[in-house]
């Protein structure tokens, strides 16, 4: 009979093993899904592993042996091509220790290399797997991990874009069968209970048979919509906080990033350095999102045509597409980028101006270009939107020469509707926007040197590029006029805006873009790629040319734009000393080779934003200071029969005299926190012996006969202390094992 229950216990414990596995996996699934983490078959594997040795209880040096070649192997099988039993991957670059060490201690996360996270990785879910092993083994119950991994889930569900609805049934299966296994140790264990084949068939079915109907009644019964709020919302808006009055109408404080809906445009804007992608354009330039067409006095409103669009196959050449085409008497220089996304969006970036010739993305099957925002938009065949995470674009980026733009000096017969969509201005818009449109452009004679008027305006020393207390305007006040001519501050919002609406005052045919600067050099996966971050959200200007499409301008002041012009007509001696051509050639090269964020060139002296900045990060670091400290408090005091014997050792070193009725307790109390409990009712001699026989030793008894006497009768003799700390000390050393 006894061996019937070992057996079944055995069973339970493999069991309860196997939905603690189960469990993993469902940790795995979305790091799959949210992340560039590939090979997760690999990393289950190795959990597997590292259960099957705790289980036989492999001697743990032996494991550790194991273990660490798995993780070795696993690393070189990702990562390297050298071969194996030379070993000399082991020593070369690839597990940099010293350097990652480097950057985990600078805060440099960014730059430990794959390799490196690959090893933490497997480290942490080494440490995992001893969490389930200690949770079966000792406590015989895993509901801990089974309610992380339900709020784990749940809380990806609510705030990112995985789909957790199957992994929630997956999930109410396991703990189903978890409750029915623990039930069935328990009794065993507990009540001493024999189960043979039948009532173990019998309970099977009956857990199967409540698991199924579970399910069932789930999958029909119906579903109230949800009756709280969508919770996301409110923390996005509790997050950016809100500075000013807002009944009076005073700024609110946004926070810098991409954004739809710009119908509203104004405020101050606190920076935000969180990464949004990576990509390997071997020379920076700027990213766009999309264009808006209608500007109405508040803002810019995209037009209502989301019919009018193009379907691309993924990876499908869009050379000979009318589109895409790039106009005869453009220079380009043909590029070739892996875009790799940090945060989430539905959209596909593109490269300002460029001409697209290729795009492909993983987990996609086709992508619909809207013409008319010029936006790119993922798609799969069951009509939902995935995320894409990583995409590679081939295409052409031109170069525009100065006397072919010099060239145009109004419309053709073919932009008719081109002229109505991009000329728009709302009803109403203050004269004084038209006179000083006409101002500007009256002395110039094509279109190229009216938008460089234009352009040139806003370098003025009476504008000025903020973040900080910039308005919103009134109620029955233009955006673009109240920048004009009355506050004369702000980013490029104002200055993109203001040049598109002083463009189509003087009839030339403009749009507002949106997207990215070109970030900083950095390094991703090893690689050399610039990062770009929410403080590179931008906006700029584009304006149509006859015969050679949108080019691009940057009237914020600070930025000189990402765009290369050059001047046919003139030879390279006279390119040197032409004025004001040649400066505005060497302008629009020189940012080439130079790297910059979403900030004027010279940026001033520390801002209240960016010291509100310092400030949650000094926050920041010391709540997970504080964390860590209690999280180590809570272990050392879970762990305390571990190290508080060699502390009461220690202290004792010092003492002398008549300790030793001191020191007896503490051992009393010390052997209680290692298990080695007194029942009521023993006496201190029973108790001894049954000491002495856990530990082998005879000592117990001796200083226990010892203590009795100095209790009951009273009798201290001197050096008794000094007698019996050599078998005190054995005895607390003995608790920790």
């Amino acid at each position: 009979m006894h061996a019937e229950s070992t057996k079944l216990e055995r069973w339970m414990s493999v069991l309860l093993y196997v939905f603690g596995l189960l469990l993993i996996t469902e940790w795995l699934r979305p790091v799959e899904k949210l992340t560039d983490t590939g090979n997760i078959l690999i990393f289950i594997i190795f959990v597997v592993f590292s259960l099957v040795l705790l289980y036989f209880r492999v001697h743990w040096i032996v494991r550790f042996i194991l273990v660490s070649a798995f993780i070795l192997i696993a690393i070189h099988f990702f990562y390297s091509s050298i071969s194996f039993m030379t070993f000399n991957w082991l020593t070369g670059d690839l597990l940099d220790l010293t350097d990652n060490l480097s950057n985990i201690f600078a805060g440099k996360w960014e730059m430990l290399s794959n390799p490196f996270r690959t090893l933490l990785f497997f480290v942490l879910l080494w440490l995992v797997t001893y969490l389930i092993h200690y949770w079966v083994t000792v406590r015989q119950n895993i509901f801990l991990l089974y309610m992380l991994t339900i709020i784990f889930i749940s809380i990806l569900d609510t705030f990112t874009p995985y789909d957790g609805d199957a992994a929630i049934v997956r999930i109410i299966i396991i703990g189903f069968s978890l409750l029915g296994v623990l039930a069935m140790l328990r009794l065993s264990i507990q009540e001493r209970l024999v189960f043979s084949g039948g009532p173990i068939k019998k309970w099977i079915l009956l857990l199967s048979g409540m698991i199924l109907l579970s399910a069932l009644v789930g999958f029909s019964a119906p579903k109230f919509s949800p009756k709280w709020p969508d919770p996301v919302p409110f923390i996005v808006t509790y997050s950016d906080k809100v500075t000013g009055n807002d009944d009076d109408g005073d700024s609110l404080d946004k926070r810098v990033g991409y954004d739809e809906d710009d119908s509203s445009l104004g405020g101050s804007i606190e920076p935000d350095n969180t990464v949004v992608f990576y990509n390997t354009a071997t020379t920076g330039h700027y990213w766009k999102v999309e264009n808006k067409d209608i500007y109405t006095g508040k803002g810019w409103v995209g037009v209502d045509a989301m019919e009018d669009y193009i379907r691309i196959s993924n990876g499908e050449d869009l050379t000979g597409i009318e589109e895409f085409e790039v106009p005869e008497v453009l220079q380009t220089e043909e590029m070739n980028t892996t875009v790799n996304m940090q945060e989430s969006y539905f959209h596909i970036l593109h490269p300002q101006s460029g001409y697209l010739k290729k795009v492909e993305a993983k987990n996609v099957d086709s992508f619909k270009y809207y013409k008319n925002t010029d936006k790119y938009i993922p798609e799969k065949l069951n009509s939902k939107r995935p995320l894409t995470k990583e995409y590679e674009l081939v295409y052409e980026v031109p170069s525009y020469d100065l006397a072919d733009l010099r060239k145009v000096t109004e419309q053709d017969e073919t932009m008719d509707v081109l002229m109505e969509k991009n000329t728009q201005l709302p009803e109403g818009l203050p004269a004084r926007i038209y006179d000083l449109a006409n101002e500007l452009t009256g002395n110039e004679n094509n279109w190229y040197d009216k938008a460089k008027a234009i352009e040139n305006h806003f370098d003025g020393p009476e504008f000025r590029y903020s973040k900080e207390d910039i308005p919103y305007p009134g109620d029955n006040q233009d955006y673009v006029d109240q920048f004009l001519f009355e506050t004369q501050i702000g980013y490029c919002d104002n200055y993109s805006t203001a040049m598109v609406v002083l463009l189509r005052a003087a009839n030339i045919p403009a749009r507002w873009i949106k997207g990215y600067t070109e970030g900083e050099k950095s390094i991703y996966k090893g690689e050399s790629a610039y990062k770009v971050t929410n403080n590179n959200a931008h906006s700029w200007v584009e304006v149509y040319f006859s015969g050679l499409g949108w080019v691009p301008f940057e009237p914020t002041k600070g930025f000189n734009g990402q765009t290369d012009f050059y001047n046919s007509d003139l030879n390279t001696q006279d390119t040197e000393k032409a004025e004001p051509e040649s400066k505005e050639v060497v302008k629009q090269n020189e940012t080439q080779t130079k790297e910059r964020q979403d900030t004027p060139e010279k940026e001033p002296s520390p801002t209240k934003g960016n010291t509100l900045l310092v400030q949650k990060t000094m926050l920041l670091w010391s709540a997970i200071i504080i964390l860590n400290i209690a999280i180590l408090v809570a272990v050392g005091y879970l762990y305390r029969r571990k190290w508080l014997p060699f502390v009461c050792i220690l202290r004792s070193k010092k003492k002398s005299g008549p300790y030793f009725v001191q020191a007896y307790e503490l051992l009393l109390k010390q052997l209680s926190r290692a298990g080695v409990e007194r029942p009521d009712g023993q006496t201190l001699r029973e108790y001894a012996a049954y000491v002495d026989a856990v530990y082998e030793t005879e000592m117990m008894r001796e200083m226990t006969e010892r203590y009795e006497i100095m209790i009951y009768r009273g009798n201290l003799e001197e050096g008794e202390w000094e007698r019996f700390r050599s078998s005190w000390e054995t005895l607390m050393k003995k608790t920790c094992s």
